[in-house]
C-alpha cells in the first residue's frame, strides 16, 4: 500500500505541477495569440492527437497489464511500436498537403510538418514509460513531466513572441517531445534491451493493441469531433472560440482526474492478478473521484465568466456560455472516467472499444445535426451525448464488473446531495454578487473560499465517503506528528 501511495503522490505533484506551468502558458499565449490562430493550430493539433493514441498501439497499457514480461516480451513491443508510430509519421507527412487544401489553410501542412518527428521519437519514450508506470516507480516520471513539461511551455512562449505565431506551438511541442525522450531514457530501467524485434510480435499483442488503441483513439477523436466538425462549417475564429472553451474544461478536466489516471490501471491490473474484488476497488474509485469532480463542474457553470476572463482576457468572453453548457457535459463524462481502465484490467479490451464506439457514434451524430445552428448548440449536444455515454458506461460496468445498477446510483447519492447544496449556494451568491461587474480576479477571490467552505461543510454534512480522507490529508499537512 505504501507503494501504491508513493505512486499516487508523484502522480499528483506530476499532473499538477504540469499544469501549473501549463495555465501559466494558456495565459500568457491567450493574450499574444488571436481566436483565429487558435483555430488553425487547434485543427492540426487534433489530428496529431488523434494519431498519438494510435502510434503506441497498446503497447504500454500491454506491459503494464501482463502478469509476466521478458526481454523478447519487450523487445517485440518496441517493434510493433515502431512499426505503428513510424507508419503514421510516414502518413502524416504524405496528408499534410491534402489536409491544408480540405481546410483550406496553407498552414496546416506546416504545422504537420513540424510535428511529425516527434512520431519518430515515440517508441523510445513509450517503452520505458510503460515499464517505469508499471512497478509505480512515478517519482522518476514525475521529474522527465516536468523537465519536459518547463521546456515545451517555455520554448513556445518563446517562439511565439519572436513571431512564429502557430508555428510556435508546434515547435514548442517537438521540443517538450525530445526533451522528455532524452530524459526518459535517462531513467530508462537497467537491461532494457534497446534492440526491436519484428520477428517476434505476438498475434494476441496486436489484437490487444488493436482494441486499446481504438478505444484511445475514438476517446480523443470524440474530444476533437467539434473542431474538425465546425472547421469545415464556419469560420477559424469561431473554431478558437469553442476550442476555448471546451479547452477550459479539459483543463480542469487534467486537475482533477488525469492526477490519479496513470495510477489506475498498475493498481487495478494488480487488485485483479492478487484475485481482489476489482469491482468493489472500481465503485470506491468512482465515488471519490466524483466527489472532487462533480461540484467543481457545476460551479463553473455557474463562474465560468470570471474564469475564463481571469485565464485568457476579454477578447474570449464569447467562449463563455459554451464553457458553462459544456460544465454539464463534464458532469456526465466524468463519473465513470475510468471505466476503460477497469475493463482492461479485467481483459475485456473488446468490449471497452464496443464502448467507446457506441460513445463515439452517439456524439458525432448529435454534433453533426447541431453544428449548422451554432456554437451553443454543439455545446448543447456534446451534453445529449455525455447523458448517453454515461448511461452506456453504467450498463457496461454492470455487464463486466457486476456492478448493479441502483448499487451505482446509491453509491452517487452523496455525492448528488454535495453537489445540489453547493451549486445553490453558489447560485446564491451569484445573485448578490455581480460577477461580470466587478474585476474577474477579484471575483474568483470571493468565490473560491466561499465554494471552498461549502463544498466541505457539505462533505461533513452527508458523511461522504471522501470526507475521512479530506480529514487525514489535512492532519498530514498541518499537524506535526
Amino acid at each position: 500500500m505504501s507503494k501504491l501511495r508513493n505512486a499516487l503522490v508523484y502522480s499528483i505533484l506530476s499532473q499538477y505541477s504540469i499544469q501549473f506551468i501549463s495555465i501559466i502558458s494558456i495565459a500568457i499565449l491567450a493574450r499574444l495569440l488571436t481566436p483565429a490562430e487558435i483555430g488553425v493550430f487547434a485543427i492540426a493539433s487534433s489530428l496529431t492527437f488523434l494519431a498519438t493514441e494510435l502510434r503506441g498501439l497498446g503497447v504500454g497499457q500491454y506491459l503494464i497489464r501482463e502478469k509476466e514480461i521478458d526481454n523478447s516480451k519487450i523487445r517485440s513491443a518496441t517493434g510493433l511500436m515502431i512499426c505503428m508510430s513510424w507508419g503514421l509519421a510516414a502518413l502524416i507527412a504524405a496528408s499534410a498537403l491534402s489536409v491544408a487544401d480540405f481546410y483550406q489553410q496553407s498552414a496546416l501542412a506546416i504545422i504537420l510538418w513540424i510535428m511529425v518527428p516527434a512520431f519518430i521519437l515515440a517508441p523510445f519514450t513509450g517503452i520505458p514509460s510503460a515499464l517505469l508506470k508499471r512497478n509505480l516507480h512515478f517519482k522518476e516520471i514525475f521529474i522527465v513531466r516536468l523537465l519536459a513539461s518547463i521546456a515545451r511551455s517555455g520554448s513556445t512562449i518563446i517562439y511565439v513572441l519572436l513571431g512564429y505565431s502557430y508555428y510556435g506551438l508546434a515547435l514548442g511541442i517537438l521540443t517538450g517531445a525530445i526533451v522528455e525522450c532524452l530524459s526518459m531514457n535517462y531513467y530508462r530501467p537497467a537491461g532494457t534491451p534497446w534492440l526491436p524485434s519484428f520477428s517476434g510480435i505476438k498475434r494476441s499483442m496486436i489484437r490487444f493493441g488493436m482494441y486499446v488503441s481504438g478505444g484511445n483513439l475514438l476517446q480523443q477523436f470524440s474530444q476533437s469531433i467539434p473542431d474538425l466538425v465546425l472547421g469545415k462549417v464556419t469560420t477559424m475564429t469561431e473554431v478558437g472560440l469553442f476550442s476555448r472553451g471546451l479547452g477550459l474544461i479539459l483543463f480542469i478536466n487534467k486537475i482533477l482526474v488525469l492526477a490519479v489516471k496513470p495510477v489506475v490501471l498498475p493498481h487495478l491490473s494488480k487488485v485483479n492478478r492478487e484475485g481482489d474484488s476489482v469491482a468493489d476497488a472500481y465503485l470506491n474509485a468512482i465515488v471519490l473521484q466524483s466527489a472532487f469532480c462533480v461540484p467543481v463542474y457545476a460551479a463553473i457553470n455557474l463562474v465560468s465568466f470570471p474564469v475564463i476572463r481571469a485565464m485568457f482576457g476579454d477578447q474570449w468572453d464569447f467562449a463563455v456560455p459554451i464553457a458553462s453548457i459544456l460544465a454539464l457535459w463534464a458532469i456526465f463524462q466524468s463519473i465513470h472516467y475510468f471505466s476503460s481502465q477497469a475493463l482492461l484490467a479485467v481483459k475485456k479490451e473488446k468490449v471497452m472499444f464496443s464502448k467507446e464506439v457506441a460513445i463515439f457514434t452517439a456524439r458525432l451524430v448529435a454534433i453533426v445535426c447541431a453544428a449548422p445552428y451554432g456554437l451553443e448548440a454543439v455545446a448543447w449536444a456534446m451534453v445529449i451525448s455525455g447523458v448517453v455515454e454515461f448511461v452506456i458506461n453504467t450498463y457496461v460496468v454492470k455487464m463486466v464488473l457486476g456492478l448493479k445498477v441502483h448499487q451505482q446510483i446509491i453509491a452517487l447519492l452523496p455525492t448528488l446531495f454535495v453537489t445540489l447544496i453547493s451549486w445553490l449556494s453558489l447560485l446564491f451568491l451569484t445573485s448578490i454578487y455581480d460577477i461580470e461587474g466587478n474585476n474577474a480576479w477579484l471575483s474568483l477571490a470571493v468565490i473560491a473560499p466561499y465554494a471552498i467552505v461549502v463544498w466541505l461543510l457539505s462533505l461533513w454534512l452527508v458523511k461522504h465517503q471522501a470526507w475521512p480522507i479530506i480529514v487525514q490529508m489535512a492532519q498530514k499537512l498541518f499537524i506535526k506528528t
